[in-house]
């Protein structure tokens, strides 16, 4: 769902001002000269090194400020839409104040900074765009968080390599920026506003990484377009398996994902094809004799479908949830001989 509304000035401003009072409170009380003489000189001492204190805490606060401003991307102006208001920076100690309750989904994933900015239609006075920008970092943090929040609904756009639309929001990957653009107000806005607001923030916004290499490791055969994504943590439910990358793959009727995680040795991957079959073992899974030859194949059926896993040197692979057996050797095959011929890079790249 897209970040919740909960904007909190007054209360993160009362927060910073308590901060900023009990550090100086903490600062004099614990630095106190030996012998400041009578108790007036003290009194003037002690209010001198107050007043000094805290103008470096606000050059400081100004100096946070200012690096949060420098990583926020400028954001686009169409003919047809007003700026409403200035645009909002969000760190990570004041993610909260605009998503409370997600917030920590995008600090684990690398989050650097958050820019919102609203958008009101000239033409329709109640009609409201909000654009928010996360900066993650990097390109494959970026698309980490865009593959998790992925609609059901989702019809793949031109925009950058990663985009679809909503009916009321568009969403993509551009570098290490994660982007939502969507109508708040009303929620059945027209599309093409929100299309050419994207379309204007990647042409304005340059940067170095576009496309992530590790997924032309998927065969194309029977590829479903736009289906990609990276899973970091907790994969099927394995607290083992991290940092995965999958794809959907359909013929005809029948489905199936394709995965792959590299790991830092060939035996960590081979490792990892005992636990994941142990694990949907321990679920109910029954046992299948894989009719291909991959070395130390392992296949499971769980409850009318069929899971394959595999490794070829240090990558741990496998096909889950197929239809059909066939489906799910046929595509291992094709998995395993495009994972052979690519060159290996670091865990996790």
């Amino acid at each position: 769902m897209p970040p919740e509304h909960a904007h909190n000035k007054t209360h993160a401003e009362s927060v910073r001002k308590i901060r900023i009072a009990r550090t100086l409170h903490l600062m004099i009380t614990k630095s106190e000269p030996a012998d400041l003489g009578s108790i007036p000189c003290r009194s003037l001492i002690i209010s001198g090194l107050a007043v000094i204190l805290f103008g470096l805490l606000l050059v400081f606060e100004a100096a946070v400020a200012g690096q949060s401003e420098k990583l926020a991307p400028s954001i686009a102006h169409l003919p047809g839409l007003n700026v409403s208001g200035a645009a909002e920076v969000f760190s990570p100690d004041t993610l909260w104040e605009k998503i409370n309750g997600q917030a920590e989904f995008y600090l684990s994933a690398g989050f650097v900074s958050l820019t919102s900015q609203l958008y009101e239609s000239i033409e329709h006075v109640d009609s409201m765009i909000e654009v928010n920008i996360f900066h993650m970092g990097s390109l494959l943090n970026a698309f980490s968080v865009f593959s998790l929040q992925r609609r059901d609904n989702a019809q793949v756009m031109d925009v950058t390599a990663f985009a679809y639309q909503t009916e009321n929001t568009v969403y993509l990957v551009h570098g290490p920026y994660y982007v939502e653009i969507l109508w708040i107000q009303p929620l059945d806005g027209d599309i093409t506003l929100l299309k050419s607001l994207a379309e204007q923030f990647v042409r304005e916004t340059p940067v170095k990484e576009q496309e992530l290499p590790q997924l032309a490791r998927f065969p194309l055969g029977n590829l479903v377009r736009g289906s990609a994504s990276m899973i970091s943590r907790d994969v099927f439910g394995l607290t083992s398996l991290d940092n995965v990358f999958t794809a959907e793959y359909q013929a005809g009727e029948d489905r199936a994902t394709a995965y792959f995680s590299i790991r830092k040795t060939d035996q960590d991957a081979r490792e990892l094809v005992d636990d994941l079959h142990t694990y949907f073992k321990n679920y109910g899974g029954r046992d299948v004799k894989p009719g291909i030859a991959l070395l130390g194949a392992r296949m499971i059926e769980i409850m009318g479908s069929f899971d394959l896993m595999f490794s070829v040197g240090p990558y741990f692979a496998g096909v889950h949830e197929a239809s059909g057996q066939k489906l799910a050797e046929n595509i291992a095959q094709a998995l395993a001989a495009s994972l052979q011929s690519k060159s290996i890079m670091p865990s996790g790249k």
